[in-house]
């Protein structure tokens, strides 16, 4: 309860009369006897506020430990996770001729210089689809069509995104209809895009070659013509699989349930007529056991599919699950030539995959893939090489890009410092205390946050818990790492003076040095794993502790003490992080389970206890006024009676 609450809780329940008999300004006396009651109050509240800002200052602590171990400590970070051989075996990776084969480097890789021949690219096994395979704008002529009264009515055609709107004319016959149509299309459109014929009481409209969609798009002679609107000569993947059998020149039909089913691959799959072809392509392209993509090709009318796997063998497999629905058949898919397939679509059929050939050092290697690993060098084909030339593939160590990560470590371990530093030499001036709610009414909002701002500093000064992480950071990277001949200061990291308070710099000629002449010395300094006890864990014995940190690297040894103040990962006796015990941290159950918390929710009992008692008080001093009072009217009624008295002698 604060003040406000307390004097808000007062003037809804009691109103009061006095001071009517007596005179006296009863309020005023009574609040200026409240206002040295109130001061235990105020103390506790001032206390409670520190405690409160203690804790926020704590959590500046934990969330800058959080994001300096998630940035190098966090195996998700690739880019800047430190503890992996990853991130010390870098290497800089150059081809001659990137046009043919480009590489990168791996941890297993070695400096040196590798000639690369291109003989073959890896290829997907392919089953291409005929072309052509929708139907054809077609209508059938309304019986009893008279032709010479189809003057004035109109046809909406749109071709390839372009829609225009055709008058017709009277017509004597169906030659007569058909040159009309065609000549009317002709000035549209274009000659020779699109070819129109009428006989026999059918009209049909074909597409030449260069022309894609055709779409019969309304029109008043739609039913006179026998044309659906919206007819096309390309199927839609947006329609159903009952829409697309009928615009399909093979059509293919649904089992007794409405569904068609089929396998690829050896899985199965059953759709329903109402579902979309989209859909059927999108599961089939999604799928992990299929491993095929099937595509529709508008341009050329047909479907291919591709296995997502490259190289020989047999990676396309497949049928319908009911030979009678010929699913595949009408989409124009078939597993063997066997004479279904025009001969002079050069593109259509089985095309089976190939694997790459490649020669590196005159070593003959095969694969299925156009990416593949070879000593540590991972290789991406791009083309064939020809008439007998090739690629150079050199290889060196990238000692910028390891010094960069050094150094970005560094600089943000130099910013901790600062920060430790910062707070533990604050000095904290007594003379600005947490300001009480009646302070606050007498100052302006600007005021109130330079006066807390000042009344903040040195509340962690020479603190105990964080004195203890910092002299635990700088002492584990200055401690000998077990087996390892060479220290931080020897690569050219080190503090060079005291009054760097533990900062580290960097001599980046001697650093760079050590990284091209020692790498490995290098890495084991700094992420060498400990062979005894390998992986960290909350619940490490003492001896277990010790023995790590020995033969521990120095970056595992950092990553350690973090996890030991800042863990969210309870150990056996149930506890989280040290700095998480003491001041929580948001979002995590330790927000309200700290130390600090249960303190603060001390301090909260304390003081709504005793504003309860300040009210008591209240309350008594009220009623002893209210006494005085009827005593103070009763004497004036007396001295009124007496005083009546006495004029009545006169």
């Amino acid at each position: 309860m604060k003040e406000g609450e307390y004097m808000a809780q007062i003037n809804s329940t009691t109103m009061r009369l006095v001071g009517m008999a007596s005179g006296l300004d009863t309020d005023t006396i009574i609040q200026q006897l409240m206002s040295v009651e109130k001061l235990s109050v105020t103390k506790l509240e001032r206390q409670k506020q520190l405690v409160e800002w203690k804790q926020e200052a704590y959590r500046e602590f934990t969330n800058a430990l959080r994001a300096f171990k998630e940035q190098f400590f966090d195996i998700t970070k690739r880019s800047t996770y430190l503890l992996s051989d990853s991130a010390f075996k870098v290497f800089k990776v150059s081809s001659s001729a990137d046009e043919y084969v480009t590489a990168k480097g791996t941890i297993t890789s070695q400096a040196g210089s590798h000639t690369v021949t291109v003989k073959n690219l890896a290829t997907a096994a392919k089953a291409v689809g005929i072309k052509g395979i929708s139907k054809p704008i077609t209508g059938e002529l309304n019986e009893g069509i008279e032709l010479g009264k189809l003057k004035g009515q109109t046809l909406k055609v749109t071709l390839d995104g372009v829609t225009k709107e055709i008058a017709l004319e009277d017509y004597a016959s169906e030659e007569q209809l058909e040159k009309g149509l065609q000549d009317l299309l002709n000035d549209a459109f274009g000659e020779k895009k699109v070819n129109v014929s009428v006989s026999n009481g059918k009209i049909q409209f074909l597409t030449e070659e260069g022309v894609t969609r055709m779409m019969i798009s309304g029109g008043t002679a739609l039913s006179d013509l026998g044309l659906t609107p919206g007819a096309s000569n390309r199927i839609s993947t947006g329609n159903t699989l009952a829409t697309i059998a009928g615009q399909l020149k093979n059509a293919f039909e649904f089992d007794e349930n409405g569904n068609v089913s089929f396998v690829i691959n050896g899985k199965e799959f059953t759709f329903s007529r109402n579902d979309t072809l989209q859909k059927v392509m999108t599961t089939i392209n999604n799928d992990a056991d299929a491993k095929v993509t099937i595509s529709y090709d508008e341009v050329q009318d047909r479907f291919t599919m591709t296995a997502k796997q490259t190289g020989a063998g047999k990676n396309i497999s497949f049928k319908d699950s009911n030979i009678d629905v010929s699913f595949f058949e009408a989409l124009g898919l078939y597993n063997d030539d066997a004479g279904k397939v025009d001969p002079n679509d050069k593109e259509a059929g089985i095309h089976q995959g190939e694997d790459a050939v490649v020669e590196i050092d005159n070593a003959t290697i095969i694969r299925s893939s156009n990416t593949f690993t070879v000593n540590g060098i991972e290789y991406t084909l791009k083309n064939k090489h020809a008439d007998g030339s090739s690629a150079t593939i050199s290889v060196e160590r990238d000692i910028d890009a390891v010094y960069n990560s050094i150094k970005s470590f560094v600089d943000e371990y130099n910013k901790l410092v600062d920060m430790f530093n910062t707070k533990l030499s604050e000095k904290y001036n007594r003379n600005y205390q947490p300001l009480s709610d009646d302070e606050k009414e007498a100052m302006t909002e600007d005021q109130i946050k330079k006066w807390e701002e000042k009344a903040k500093t040195g509340i962690l000064r020479n603190d105990a818990l964080l004195e203890g992480i910092q002299r635990s950071m700088r002492v584990a990277l200055i401690d000998v790492v077990e087996g390892v001949g060479i220290s931080l200061s020897s690569i050219g990291i080190s503090s060079t003076s005291y009054l760097d308070k533990g900062k580290l710099t960097i001599d980046e000629d001697k650093l760079k040095a050590a990284l091209r002449e020692k790498p490995d010395e290098v890495r084991e300094l700094l992420i060498k794993t400990s062979d005894s006890v390998p992986q960290y864990d909350r619940d490490l014995t003492s001896e277990e502790r010790k023995v790590r940190y020995k033969e521990q690297g120095l970056l595992h040894r950092i990553s350690d003490i973090l996890n030991d103040y800042i863990s969210t990962i309870r150990n056996k006796d149930g506890y989280k992080g040290i700095l998480l015990e003491k001041a929580g941290m948001v979002g995590d159950l330790s927000e309200y389970n700290s130390s600090l918390s249960k303190e603060i929710r001390s301090y909260d009992e304390k003081i709504k206890e005793m504003y309860k008692k300040l009210i008591e008080k209240e309350d008594s001093y009220y009623k002893k006024f209210s006494v005085l009072e009827t005593y103070m009217s009763q004497m004036n009624s007396q001295v009124n009676y007496l005083l009546s008295q006495l004029g009545t002698y006169k």
